[in-house]
């Protein structure tokens, strides 16, 4: 945890402003602070049960593709500045029939961590040195990014052939989807970056000293 939280704190001067806003919140709130503590922990459990690299960033991998998910309706949301009517259709679909001002509360509360632990997670996959996990969890994000804008677009369709057509793209997607989650939970990491090297890493700074966060 001391590690997560380092990396939430150099988050704040980083160059990612969206990033650096979330976390001065996470940081300037002791209530929410509290909060994401209490789930990044437990997020973090799995990690820290493990005493070997390999099983470690297997839990890492996990992690990161949970709050990619996690994370996912809100971009949307924003990406395509969703508003009014189309907004709380889609929040109904998560939420049922929760007044949508608590489900937007609720999800924006849920984007705050996930980013948040996002932030640290990245971090601790970067101290591994494993380009393997960098590659496979970039091109996850991608194919599920675009399948869930797919899906967005299917469940608020109000076209039957329509809705059946990209149905077909997004169903595509998921299956692609699907076999990136089977390669990022079998492909061994990378296994040439030695000790040495993540050595050298904490000698030019006195702690780990990347924060070049892993995906966006």
């Amino acid at each position: 945890m001391d590690e997560s939280e380092q990396a939430l704190s150099d988050a704040v001067e980083g160059h990612r402003q969206r990033d650096a806003r979330i976390a001065r919140q996470i940081l300037g709130d002791s209530k929410i602070r509290r909060l994401w503590e209490s789930r990044h922990a437990d997020l973090l459990l799995p990690v820290a049960e493990h005493g070997r690299r390999t099983r470690q960033i297997f839990a890492l991998r996990n992690i990161a593709v949970q709050l990619l998910h996690r994370r996912a309706l809100i971009r949307h949301i924003r990406k395509n500045r969703i508003v009014g009517e189309e907004r709380d259709k889609l929040l109904s679909i998560y939420y049922g029939p929760m007044d949508r001002s608590n489900a937007i509360m609720a999800e924006h509360r849920q984007y705050q961590l996930s980013v948040s632990s996002r932030v640290s997670t990245d971090h601790l996959i970067n101290i591994m040195c494993d380009p393997v996990s960098t590659r496979l969890l970039s091109k996850y994000e991608s194919i599920y990014s675009e399948y869930f804008e797919l899906y967005c677009f299917v469940v608020g369709c109000e076209d039957a052939a329509m809705e059946e057509a990209t149905k077909i793209e997004m169903l595509d997607l998921r299956r692609q989807a699907m076999r990136m989650i089977k390669r990022i939970h079998s492909e061994r990491p990378d296994s040439d970056s030695s000790s040495f090297e993540r050595r050298v890493l904490l000698a030019r700074s006195g702690r780990y000293p990347i924060i070049d966060y892993m995906v966006g």
